[in-house]
């Protein structure tokens, strides 16, 4: 493993009360540990009943961000998996997740997006660098303005406290934008049952460009509009969203596969 990279897994462990159903294991893929507590209301409440497991990435600040060799490594671990499993993941971790379940769908049951736009590439820090390059502010500032947009104002963290939890995420994720480069990246459509959250109220992906992944969607797939959400909805209504979540695993059944003649 290169040394710029640090994974931890929390292994599955099966629970013997649990149904089947249940056994069945959620993969949640965190590449911003920086910004893994607004992740935790709603793994704690998945976890009350149903095995959960979380993968994280995360790189040196004084290294070249590299988004495919975090999705390599992803698909690396989900191949050693001995059975097919839930994935999910929000915002660039989201995109991970989609990008890994369309290079190995056979093992992947579920796919469920949380603050992903179907342009993967648009996600806050894409916002982030396109406002830098046009306003004429500093980092610090950008970052304060952007929390006021990203978080709740119930948020139990400070504006500076979120402005430096901001800071390491722009270091440490493998985020595919920078100062010189905002990329562009083509929809990715998964051959899985697939369930994507938005918040109504998310200025990162806006009601328009969400509505989009409605022209995407596979019969039986899910798109869920958030009221009032914003870009960390999952955070502020943690309960809605494992219920979301456990209905559509209960209700989703793998595709039938295609074979070309």
């Amino acid at each position: 493993m290169s040394p710029h990279i640090a994974r931890t897994f929390r292994p599955f462990h099966l629970k013997p009360e649990l149904s089947a159903s249940q056994q069945e294991p959620l993969l949640w893929v965190s590449a911003s540990p920086n910004l893994k507590y607004f992740d935790l209301p709603l793994l704690q409440t998945l976890s009350r009943s149903h095995v959960v497991a979380r993968w994280e990435y995360q790189q040196h600040c004084d290294e070249a961000s590299s988004l495919e060799e975090a999705v390599n490594l992803l698909v690396d671990y989900i191949k050693q998996s001995d059975r097919p499993m839930h994935l999910a993941g929000h915002g660039i971790s989201g995109v991970m997740a989609m990008m890994a379940a369309d290079r190995v769908p056979h093992l992947i049951k579920t796919l469920s997006l949380l603050g992903v736009a179907p342009q993967p590439a648009l996600t806050w820090q894409a916002h982030y660098y396109v406002q830098r390059l046009t306003l004429p502010c500093s980092q610090a500032r950008l970052l304060a303005q952007l929390c006021r947009s990203l978080f709740a104002p119930q948020t139990p963290h400070s504006v500076q406290t979120l402005v430096k939890l901001l800071t390491r995420d722009l270091s440490t994720s493998p985020s595919p934008h920078s100062l010189f480069h905002i990329a562009k990246f083509d929809p990715i459509q998964p051959q899985v049952p697939l369930l994507v959250c938005n918040g109504a109220s998310d200025f990162v992906i806006s009601p328009d460009v969400a509505e989009l992944w409605q022209g995407l969607a596979k019969p039986g797939d899910r798109v869920v509009s958030i009221p009032e959400g914003q870009h960390f909805f999952h955070y502020d209504f943690s309960e809605q969203i494992a219920q979301e979540m456990t209905q559509f695993w209960s209700q989703s059944s793998p595709l039938t596969p295609v074979y070309a003649l």
